[in-house]
């Protein structure tokens, strides 16, 4: 039947046929072939591959700048990344060190310039070693957020501003925390009424000298076990709407007593509850090492003097290490300093907070 066909179309079939088999080639054996070496190129863009790109989106850098001529000197700065105020460099070159260990780089000189307000940063990623880079603060521009600050108002046993005079804590228009005693239900209702984050203050066994009520109301030593500790601190916690944490009040003895901070810390454990120690000597059976090592949230501070020194002081801590807790006993001076503090805190990225996310 072949002969009776043109020879014109014969050649035009075959030409046709051929391009199908190479297309079914193509498709074959040169696609075992080439397909996984283009497989091969897109799994091997990696982090790593985009260091550079991912360290300046976690850095939030607002401004890249070349300097002139970079090449005439090995040492001189390659890149110039502008980022915002409101974190301090140690801060910065800890995001850093973070990112470029995520992405499976090397760090070849990281340290800080210019009294703290810039660093210098040589890193090695799988494209190769990096430009020397300055990272320099700009003052002109604010990061938002990038710190917490918790303010607390202790609200001492005969503080008389709380039920006496309530509304002049109106005058504080940013989130703040009260920290009142559980042996003062009249305290307790009145903070209540303000629609403010309360955090209880449990009274502990101290031989310092305190008021009768106090003693009334104290977690004391020698309990039992566990289960009993639990059941009195559920007592006192159940006047409170469901208290992440609480903070000790008094308590030396207490807290220094191995075999009761050891039923604290296994009741805090098993209730995920964070702990606060206030009192003068501190707890020394249950460290901030130990703390860590239960796997545990508590911290030790004291009751600060007002000052607007210990604000500013306070400011710079939570720039240096992202968080910070400013605790004032409840006052009308205290109430005073504190009115400037939003617009302190804003000028540096600092949000105000509730204490248990500063714990």
């Amino acid at each position: 039947m072949l002969h009776n066909i043109p020879l014109k179309i014969l050649v035009g079939m075959a030409v046709f046929l051929l391009a199908v088999l190479l297309g079914i080639g193509l498709g074959t054996d040169f696609g075992r072939k080439g397909k996984p070496q283009v497989q091969a190129l897109e799994t091997s863009i990696s982090d790593a591959l985009l260091l550079n790109k991912t360290l300046k989106k976690v850095l939030n850098v607002h401004k890249e700048i070349t300097p002139r001529n970079p090449k005439a000197d090995t040492n001189a700065v390659g890149e110039i990344w502008l980022v915002p105020n409101g974190m301090s460099i140690p801060n910065y070159m800890l995001r850093a060190a973070r990112e470029i260990e995520r992405c499976k780089g090397t760090i070849h000189l990281m340290k800080e310039i210019r009294n703290g307000r810039a660093a210098l940063l040589k890193y090695e990623g799988e494209q190769g070693i990096y430009p020397l880079t300055e990272i320099r603060i700009i003052d002109s521009l604010w990061q938002p957020n990038s710190s917490k600050l918790a303010v607390v108002l202790a609200v001492r046993e005969r503080n008389k501003l709380l039920n006496n005079k309530p509304e002049i804590l109106d005058r504080l228009n940013f989130t703040y925390n009260l920290l009142i005693p559980s042996s003062r239900p009249e305290l307790l209702e009145a903070g209540k009424k303000l629609n403010v984050n309360i955090i209880p203050w449990i009274p502990m066994e101290s031989s310092e000298n305190i008021y009768s009520v106090e003693k009334k109301y104290q977690i004391p030593l020698g309990l039992a076990n566990e289960k009993e500790l639990a059941k009195r601190l559920e007592k006192i916690l159940k006047q409170y709407d469901n208290p992440s944490g609480f903070a000790a009040f008094n308590g030396e003895d207490f807290l220094v007593h191995p075999a009761s901070m050891e039923m604290l810390g296994n009741t805090l454990l098993s209730k995920k509850m964070w702990f606060w120690d206030l009192s003068k000597r501190g707890i020394a059976s249950l460290s901030p090492m130990e703390c860590l090592k239960k796997e545990l949230r508590c911290r030790k501070d004291y009751l600060d003097i007002e000052s607007e020194e210990q604000i500013k002081k306070t400011l710079r801590t939570a720039r240096t290490y992202g968080s910070a807790v400013l605790l004032f006993e409840l006052t009308e001076k205290s109430i005073a300093l504190l009115e400037k503090l939003p617009d302190m805190a804003e000028k540096q990225g600092t949000r105000l907070t509730l204490a248990e996310e500063v714990f």
